[in-house]
């Protein structure tokens, strides 16, 4: 097994077991079937899957991220019935599209833009009087998922379509190259990266080099050792067996359900306790059997001098800190200047300044507020700067 571990301080802690993700969540699941409008083509009959609690959208699962989950070339959105029922079970609504197949043309900059159309549609029901899921989707809150085609055109989708407001994470199971093809460079968000080590069809080096070469921080990249092609479809028709099967369909899938849930949950659902970690990064991944050439490249959090979190060129002080902080930063030329903070998952949850500024030295107070004056929970914040001559960024972890 080769394990790369990459700019993280690992810490030994103690923590109680959690939930195990590869189970069913708190909710049961139910589904509606849908003509959902494209920008080039109508995705008829795709389906959408919720959490469902006798009958009824459950108030705990208020609001609910949105997952759009693709499907591979030739291959119906019902070879994926078991993700998106799982997932449900989680609190997400996952809807799959039914996008048309390329013969000739790959197109997936097409297929691309109606995930992202298909995602669109959803979390507009959120805002539709008596529709079912009127007031019930955290509707700026997606993550893309897919296997083969669909996990390469999510992966497109993040490089291309300009989601930054949106899309909060991408996963991609056993995906080929996208065609145009994605640059790994390009993936800012957390991404997910399983590789089948017995598929032919995407082969794991391929993919890794596809994705993963110079993939910035966050994400993961992980074989699952003798795993199939087909072993991560609920069923198949077009494909027989890609290759000689060590695995099998019903261990695969628990090792994709277990991993992939984890990683939604924490950045779709903001799960950061050390139990979650332990499957996203940590050994649950990295030293699970089933695992090989494992990659993690967690959360870039780094410690500077005098204990400044350093992210850039921004610096905070003290850091941690459980109240008020002080980010400093040298503006190189007069201009507009505005300063943000950020959740991890990407959420703008303060407007530090916006205006004017002349050219030095900028310091700001933050006392861990959002914009309401409302303290913000426990975990790690982004600063960015931005303006005239400048764009940066820094860390800091607010404790309780």
């Amino acid at each position: 097994m080769r394990v790369v571990i990459t700019a993280v301080v690992l810490v030994v802690v103690a923590f109680g077991q959690g939930r195990d993700f590869a189970a069913p969540g708190p909710f049961g699941h139910a589904y509606r079937t849908e003509d959902i409008p494209g920008t080039t083509e109508m995705m008829r009959g795709s389906r959408i899957y919720y959490p469902d609690s006798a009958g009824i959208f459950p108030q705990s699962a208020v609001p609910a991220p949105i997952v759009a989950f693709g499907h591979g070339w030739m291959i119906g959105i019902s070879s994926y019935f078991s993700y998106a029922r799982h997932l449900a079970s989680w609190g997400y609504v996952v809807v799959l599209p039914t996008y048309s197949n390329p013969i000739i043309v790959p197109e997936h900059d097409k297929r691309a833009r109606l995930m992202a159309d298909a995602a669109r549609w959803v979390s507009a029901r959120d805002t539709v009087s008596g529709d079912r899921f009127f007031g019930r989707l955290d509707r700026w809150n997606w993550g893309f998922v897919g296997h083969s085609m669909g996990g390469s055109i999510s992966l497109l989708a993040a490089d291309t379509l300009g989601l930054t407001d949106t899309l909060r994470a991408a996963a991609a199971l056993a995906s080929p190259q996208s065609s145009p093809p994605t640059h790994s460079a390009h993936l800012l968000l957390p991404k997910m990266i399983l590789a089948g080590g017995q598929d032919n069809i995407a082969p794991w080096r391929e993919v890794r080099q596809a994705f993963w070469d110079s993939a910035p921080a966050p994400g993961t990249f992980a074989v699952i050792r003798g795993a199939s092609h087909t072993d991560f479809m609920d069923q198949w028709f077009l494909f027989g067996a890609d290759c000689a099967d060590a695995l099998g369909r019903e261990t695969t899938q628990l090792v994709v359900r277990r991993h992939l849930t984890a990683f939604l949950e924490r950045y779709l659902h903001g799960d950061r306790s050390e139990w979650n970690y332990a499957y996203v990064f940590g050994d649950s991944i990295v030293r699970h059997p089933t695992m090989d050439s494992v990659e993690v490249r967690p959360d870039p959090v780094g410690v500077g001098a005098a204990g400044m979190m350093v992210g850039g060129l921004v610096f905070v002080s003290p850091n941690p800190s459980r109240q008020r902080v002080l980010v400093s930063f040298v503006m190189p030329e007069s201009g507009a200047l505005s300063v943000e903070v950020f959740s991890s998952e990407g959420r703008k949850v303060r407007t530090l300044l916006q205006g004017g500024r002349q050219a030095g030295t900028v310091r700001l107070a933050w006392g861990g507020d959002d914009d309401a004056g409302r303290r913000l929970p426990a975990g790690t914040y982004i600063i960015r700067a931005s303006g005239a001559g400048l764009t940066d960024k820094g860390i800091v972890v607010l404790t309780e």
